[in-house]
């Protein structure tokens, strides 16, 4: 029976530190960050599971960190409406923003926080695909005044340099030949990489087990 994993490590925390860019992408987060020191408005878009969460927590922690005050809305999660209504800050992060698109009250809800923003000069930063399906118009017009950054897929040699970061974050002990197997086998987005490393970690601490081709293979045949 494998051991109940009482003492596991703690979550892998988005940072932009632990962020790996590629080299598409490192302009992206100079442009990112000066446009929200100088209170902009940005849109960053890209497919799923690109790193586009993984970015916002990572500017968020920054200017929390800086006691700058801040505010995160995750559009997927219920109750995203009521924080955009209470949701004021000098950083506003609004993720997901596609999210809301179809539902009434929370276009409104969104449509009439970046007009108090705007007002109150609030730096935004909104991510997304790219599309912006809103049924009010108005809302629309709005997301789109925001300067729009397009964060890229990693190439073959930013997807190695990831997973050598996630083995560090999650302080796995790699198997032989574990990095090959991923690069052949593996994700290729930024996000189902590290999801899966969670996953792995997780099942190799409860199991003392070391982070093997094996185990791996488990646990892309499960999912």
């Amino acid at each position: 029976m494998p051991q109940l994993p009482l003492s596991l490590t703690p979550p892998r925390r988005k940072r932009l530190d632990n962020f790996v860019a590629g080299g598409t992408n490192a302009p992206l987060i100079s442009s990112l960050r000066h446009g929200l020191e100088e209170r902009g408005w940005v849109l960053l878009c890209g497919p799923e599971d690109s790193g586009k969460t993984h970015l916002a927590l990572g500017l968020l922690a920054e200017w929390s960190s800086g006691q700058r005050r801040a505010c995160y809305v995750p559009c997927r999660e219920r109750g995203a409406a009521q924080l955009l209504a209470s949701g004021d800050a000098e950083l506003a992060v609004v993720d997901d923003i596609e999210a809301l698109a179809g539902r009434s009250q929370a276009e409104l809800a969104l449509f009439n926080a970046l007009n108090r923003w705007r007002a109150a000069r609030t730096a935004v930063l909104m991510t997304g695909s790219g599309a912006t399906p809103f049924e009010l118009p108005d809302l629309g017009s709005r997301v789109s005044q925001a300067a729009r950054l397009i964060l890229k897929p990693l190439d073959d040699e930013g997807l190695s340099r990831l997973i050598g970061q996630l083995i560090a974050d999650f302080q796995v002990v790699p198997g032989r030949g574990l990095a090959e197997y991923l690069m052949r086998h593996g994700p290729r987005s930024a996000g189902s990489l590290a999801d899966l490393f969670e996953r792995i970690s997780r099942r190799a601490q409860a199991e003392r087990r070391v982070v093997s081709v094996p185990l791996v293979r488990d646990a892309l045949r499960d999912r």
